[in-house]
């Protein structure tokens, strides 16, 4: 666990007007992209085959990126997550090439332009199988239709083979059933195989300082004790604006698992529909309404944490909290620690 050790209010401040500085550039038309990624790697072919005669380099060998989803891969394994990864260039995927282009050091363009696709490359295999077993259908059940179906639950599985799939290879769903065209998914069997992208669970590397999560872009970042850019994802927000913090919290508790008390004092508009007039607890899983994880905040009722639906992180609104996918709000669970300060900013 890092020291509990909080960065200088000044160099922060200093910090986030140098950032504030900086503007997202949105990736070009799908037709400069094409033709920008064509002129990078015939660049890069040439520059890694001009020897013949080199020797092989050690295992893992990086090689060039050649189209968006291995792009997106490479940026999801270095910490820097697109969201769910799809194969589109849009806004999340530029934000996460903008992040790793500030942490590297490279002009912050949002743009796979050279400098960067000499940076960022790739390791084989890029794709993986994964082979169902027994144990992977006992992990799904019906998806409840009810709040107080939820509750009767003795826990929150995957509602899909698909589901769970897609959650552990950080993919869309959509992206997953296109990679396997010929499955059956309403009659999958112990023994199909599944091709999924391969990206292992990401641990970040050095020790956190703070988080910062900047509102306009629906980002949250995390630094080191030197300002350094450690981890980016995407993040929903609060659906309105006066439930949305500012300012200074800090990381009261964290939870992996956790359950959930449904309150109808706050979800009275569901409560009322529901005819339900006392709390009562969900139980943890993947499909809990707050995800695999719980980092609880010092302020009452808001917390950073997962959610049953992560393709649309950072596309839909919550109801107050910091919503994550589940695989990045792990991450950022294994590195945060009790009163870490959580920066939240225009």
């Amino acid at each position: 666990m890092p020291t509990k050790k909080k960065p200088a209010r000044k160099a922060y401040k200093n910090q986030a007007k140098r950032k504030q500085s900086q503007t997202l550039h949105p990736l070009g038309k799908a037709f400069f992209l094409t033709f920008s990624f064509t002129l990078i790697f015939a660049a890069l072919f040439f520059k890694l085959n001009r020897n013949p005669d080199s020797k092989p380099s050690p295992q893992p060998t990086f090689r060039a990126i050649t189209n968006p989803i291995e792009m997106q891969i490479a940026l999801s394994r270095a910490g820097f997550s697109p969201g769910s990864i799809d194969g589109k260039l849009g806004t999340q995927t530029s934000q996460a090439l903008v992040a790793y282009q500030t942490a590297m050091g490279i002009p912050p363009t949002g743009v796979f332009d050279l400098v960067t696709a000499d940076k960022l490359q790739i390791t084989d295999p890029v794709f993986a199988r994964i082979e169902l077993r027994d144990s992977d259908f006992r992990k799904i059940a019906l998806k409840p239709t009810t709040w107080v179906e939820r509750g009767q639950l003795d826990a929150m599985h995957y509602n899909s083979i698909l589901e769970m799939v897609a959650e552990h290879a950080q993919t869309d769903p959509d992206t997953i059933v296109a990679l396997n065209p010929n499955l059956q998914w309403n009659a999958l069997r112990v023994g199909d195989q599944i091709l999924v992208p391969r990206v292992p669970p990401v641990k970040i590397q050095s020790a956190i300082a703070y988080v910062r999560i900047r509102l306009s872009e629906r980002t949250l970042q995390a630094f080191d004790a030197d300002d350094q850019l450690r981890f980016h994802c995407p993040v929903s927000i609060a659906r309105r604006i006066d439930k949305r913090p500012n300012g200074q919290l800090a990381v009261k508790v964290l939870v992996d698992q956790p359950n959930y008390t449904f309150n109808p004092a706050i979800l009275a508009a569901t409560a009322q529909r529901e005819g339900i007039t006392q709390k009562f607890i969900i139980q943890p899983g993947p499909n809990n309404p707050v995800g695999s994880v719980w980092i609880g905040l010092n302020l009452p009722s808001y917390g950073i944490h997962g959610t049953p639906e992560p393709e649309k992180v950072g596309r839909t609104e919550s109801s107050g909290c910091f919503r994550l996918a589940n695989w990045n709000a792990k991450s950022l669970l294994e590195a945060a620690w009790v009163g870490m300060p959580v920066y939240v900013v225009p």
